[in-house]
């Protein structure tokens, strides 16, 4: 299990910014939780994107690597099949063009978020998820920052905001995305560790717990539903 420690996100809306800090802290790089919070942008749910803590990572100078999974967003046949790898230029020029047609909101919104990511050097990736993937990252003493659904992770009610804060509604509620960090893989009992920034989760009430791979790797897929559905991969440039 790679040693990283997660603040409590303060609201509802600063699980993204809150994983984020756990990474900088994991690195040395000592930024006050209210600063992260302040300086990551939101997205128009009142929380963050993917593509949005990658820009704040690659601002403060670390190499940042997307793996998407949002097909609203990416089309498969712009990356390579075999390593999932994309011409990062290629990227920018389908996502504007793309944006002449799709006109949605939510899409434009992720769009722009996207190339502004771009723009500053992240990478994007496609890859198919899959616990070896993560492993990888392990071996490597890399944690792993995810966009995932909260609401498949937990089995809880679906969410409406009210005045920023959740509240569970299973009739009104929609299916609300969340960001964690996952740090550590059970080989034997073949869960993940994940370092949640939510301490009032319902499947551990703590900050620590250990999740089913298949579990974990659903909710981050069902993550489409809210633009997240990624794994965030920060590391220093000379890492």
């Amino acid at each position: 299990m790679i040693d990283l420690t997660i603040h409590t996100q303060p609201d509802d809306e600063t699980c993204g910014p809150t994983s984020l800090h756990a990474i900088y802290r994991y690195y040395g790089l000592d930024l006050d939780l209210a600063e992260v919070i302040k300086n990551v942008e939101r997205s128009l749910s009142g929380g963050t994107l993917a593509p949005m803590l990658g820009k704040h990572a690659l601002l403060h100078g670390f190499k940042v690597i997307l793996y998407i999974n949002n097909l609203n967003i990416f089309d498969p046949t712009w990356f390579d099949y075999e390593q999932g790898k994309a011409c990062q230029n290629l990227l920018r020029i389908k996502l504007n063009a793309q944006m002449k047609h799709k006109r949605t909101k939510g899409i434009v919104h992720a769009s722009r978020a996207y190339l502004d990511y771009l723009e500053l050097g992240g990478e994007v990736r496609f890859r198919t998820l899959s616990v070896q993937l993560l492993k990888d990252y392990f071996a490597q003493n890399i944690p792993i920052l995810t966009g995932l659904s909260a609401t498949y992770l937990y089995r809880s009610s679906r969410e409406r905001y009210i005045n920023s804060e959740a509240i569970y509604d299973d009739i009104r509620g929609t299916p609300c995305g969340h960001f964690v960090v996952l740090c550590g893989y059970d080989d034997k009992k073949r869960l993940v560790v994940v370092a949640d920034p939510h301490r009032e989760n319902p499947i551990s009430e703590d900050n620590y717990y250990k999740v089913s791979s298949n579990r974990l790797i659903n909710a981050i897929m069902v993550g489409v539903l809210t633009y997240d559905a990624n794994l965030i991969i920060i590391q220093p440039k000379e890492h």
